[in-house]
């Protein structure tokens, strides 16, 4: 970035174009504009970060998203390159507007919400985002209930039968939290479902998956206090038989890989006939049209569960991936014209922005789109 535009910066002369490019640049240096902070205060902080930098001795910084030179007290050029997201907290939506511009907001779409159907044993369905909060369902031995925005099932006493199932399954551009007649927490991702009976067995706890979910699972013993009940997952032809809690399946037929994602305690991971034994930090993974459990160690977590803690997050993740997660989160479709983008792309951005922030911050890193209502092409 020239000097002369960061001087006009200072100085209230730079136009709004220009203002966006220095205030685009700050952020990327990781120094996040706090609310409420007037331009002076802005200008103060990009002023010292700016010297911080032309003092300091050239080197090549990687600010993926952004192509800028920054151009140092004796000229030198120092290209910001790679691929990151620009990361702004939620609260900041106003200035987030700003910086970003406006240019997409005729094709804007908001983000995904907390929305799903339930499937009751006897066919009945339930539209739980507009579903009024309290009991959805009583019947002998169990109560349903949905508790500020959480399907809740609630045993009430041991004459339930396990033999009926329900399915929670969420469309794209949504996602919900369900807690499971044994205690057991779970969080599905857009585009996904959960089939479980309305009462486990006194011996096994079986699930069955498709899309993302995120799990806790509930310890839980027999009446003798002596074995613990397994939970098991069925996701496709893998078999996850949990020793531990904390954990992540990502089994969307669409993406390159089917992943199972270790945070806490242990997990092991079975298909066709072979299987891994998981500890923290590890994952198993399968490619699609392939049989072969890899077990991939030092796995960054993080990553796995972004999506549950409000965020897309990548590593050297190719266009597709990123756009498979877009196109379920705002509910669009993709179209690819010519041949698809070979860059690969690291960071983050909120789940909590419209379309059109992401993508302006996807044409950054050079990405091009067409928008037609709900079609993206990318060319």
């Amino acid at each position: 970035m020239q000097q002369e535009l960061i001087k006009k910066y200072f100085e209230g002369t730079a136009t709004k174009e220009e203002r966006t490019e220095v205030e685009l640049w700050y952020a990327s240096v990781q120094l996040p504009l706090q609310q409420g902070q007037d331009q002076q205060a802005v200008r103060s902080r990009i002023y010292a970060k700016t010297k911080q930098v032309i003092d300091a001795e050239p080197i090549v910084r990687k600010f993926p998203w952004l192509n800028w030179r920054l151009l140092s007290a004796a000229a030198a050029v120092l290209l910001i390159a790679g691929v990151v997201f620009v990361i702004f907290n939620s609260q900041q939506k106003t200035g987030r507007n700003a910086l970003l511009g406006n240019a997409l907001m005729g094709h804007d779409i908001a983000p995904g919400g907390d929305q799903a159907v339930l499937t009751l044993a006897d066919g009945r369905q339930i539209s739980l985002d507009t579903a009024a909060e309290g009991k959805l369902m009583g019947s002998t031995g169990l109560q349903i209930s949905k508790k500020n925005g959480v399907i809740v099932y609630s045993p009430t006493n041991a004459n339930a039968s396990p033999g009926r199932y329900n399915t929670l399954s969420t469309p794209k551009g949504a996602q919900y939290e369900l807690v499971l007649p044994d205690g057991s927490h779970v969080w599905l991702n857009a585009l996904s479902s959960i089939r479980y009976p309305e009462v486990f067995s006194m011996n096994q706890r079986n699930v069955e998956v498709k899309g993302e979910a995120y799990f806790e699972v509930a310890h839980q013993q027999t009446k003798d206090k002596k074995l613990r009940i397994p939970f098991v997952v069925q996701a496709g032809a893998e078999q996850i038989e949990v020793l531990g809690t904390h954990f992540n399946v990502h089994y969307y037929q669409g993406d390159p890989m089917r992943l199972t994602t270790l945070l806490e305690g242990a997990v092991k991971v079975s298909s066709h006939g072979k299987s891994v034994l998981l500890s923290p930090g590890q994952a198993a993974g399968i490619e699609n049209g392939k049989q072969e459990i890899q077990k991939l160690s030092d796995v960054n977590t993080e990553l796995a569960v972004a999506w549950k803690e409000g965020e897309f997050q990548f590593e050297d993740a190719s266009v597709p991936e990123i756009m498979n997660q877009v196109a379920r989160w705002y509910d669009v479709e993709i179209a690819y014209q010519g041949e698809i983008p070979q860059e690969h792309f690291s960071g983050r951005v909120s789940r909590t922005e419209n379309l059109s922030q992401v993508i302006e911050i996807l044409k950054r890193g050079g990405i091009r789109f067409k928008i037609n209502e709900r079609k993206i092409t990318v060319y």
